[in-house]
C-alpha cells in the first residue's frame, strides 16, 4: 500500500503515493511447472494457463474462480512446452485456444477436450514460438480470423486456421551464411483490423527493432529502434483506426 507523506516532505518534493494505483493479491496459486502464458478464456471466470514441466513437456490447465479460490477445471499434458498462446482468432462459440510451442508447432486446442488430437496442428517455425496473436475472433475486428507467430528462428509468419501454409512470411534480413545472426522475434500484435481489408502487424525483436507491416499492401509500413529487446506490444484497440502502439522493453521501459 502507499504510504503517508507529511505536508514537510511533500513540501520537500518527497513522492505521496497514498493515491497512486495499487495492486491488490486476491489469489495466489502455486504451480508444479513453469507458467508462460496466462489467458482469461473470454466470457467466463475461467483462466487459461500454458507452459513447460520439469521433463520437457507441455502442459496447459484451465482454472475457474469458484468461492475466492482457483479450481483446477480441465488439464492436458503435450509432448513440447506451450510458450505462447491467444484466444484472438476463436470464435466465441468454441473458445479454443492457439498456442505455440518450444519446437515451432502451432496447434489449436479443444479447451472442453485438452487430451484429445488438436483441432488445427502445423510445424510452423524451425525452433522455439516466442509469440502469438489473433484476430478476427470473438466477434471483435473486421476480416476473418487469422494468426500471427513470431519465433527464435527471426520469421513472422500469418496463419490462416483453415490451410496448412503460412498467407504471409516475413524473413529476417541475413547473409546466408550463419543463421545464428538472425533476430529472434519476441513479440507481434494485429492492429487496424476495422474493415474487411485492412489490417496490420507489428513485430518487436530483441535488438530492439519494430516494424510495422501492411497486410493489404505487403509492405514495411513504419520501423523505428527501441535501443532495448522488445518485450511486448499492444495496440490500443485492434478493430479501429490504429493509433496508438504501446512498447514494452527490457530495463522496465515502454513506449507509446
Amino acid at each position: 500500500l502507499g504510504r503517508w507523506a507529511s505536508p514537510a516532505a511533500a513540501a520537500a518534493g518527497a513522492m505521496d503515493t497514498t493515491d497512486a494505483p495499487q495492486l491488490i493479491e486476491h489469489i495466489n496459486h502455486s504451480a508444479a511447472y513453469t507458467p508462460y502464458e496466462v489467458r482469461w478464456v473470454p466470457s467466463s471466470a475461467r483462466m487459461a494457463v500454458m507452459g513447460l514441466r520439469a521433463n520437457g513437456r507441455g502442459v496447459v490447465e484451465v482454472h475457474e474462480l469458484e468461492a475466492g479460490k482457483l479450481k483446477l477445471a480441465a488439464d492436458g499434458s503435450f509432448a513440447h512446452g506451450i510458450k505462447c498462446g491467444t484466444f484472438g482468432a476463436a470464435s466465441l462459440e468454441q473458445r479454443n485456444p492457439a498456442v505455440g510451442d518450444f519446437d515451432g508447432n502451432i496447434s489449436i486446442l479443444d479447451l472442453e477436450n485438452l487430451d484429445k488430437k488438436p483441432v488445427w496442428s502445423v510445424k510452423g517455425h524451425e525452433t522455439l514460438v516466442n509469440c502469438i496473436d489473433g484476430c478476427g475472433g470473438l466477434n471483435i475486428g473486421c476480416g476473418s480470423p487469422e494468426l500471427v507467430t513470431g519465433s527464435r528462428d527471426g520469421t513472422v509468419k500469418v496463419w490462416d486456421p483453415r490451410v496448412d501454409k503460412p498467407v504471409v512470411s516475413l524473413e529476417p534480413e541475413s547473409d546466408g551464411s550463419d543463421p545464428n545472426d538472425r533476430r529472434d522475434c519476441w513479440a507481434v500484435a494485429f492492429g487496424n483490423s476495422f474493415n474487411d481489408e485492412e489490417r496490420v502487424i507489428a513485430a518487436g525483436y530483441d535488438n530492439g527493432d519494430v516494424k510495422l507491416f501492411d497486410l493489404r499492401t505487403n509492405t514495411v509500413r513504419w520501423e523505428t529502434n527501441c535501443a532495448n529487446g522488445v518485450c511486448g506490444l499492444q495496440f490500443d484497440r485492434r478493430d479501429i483506426e490504429m493509433n496508438k502502439l504501446v512498447v514494452t522493453t527490457l530495463e522496465s521501459k515502454f513506449r507509446v
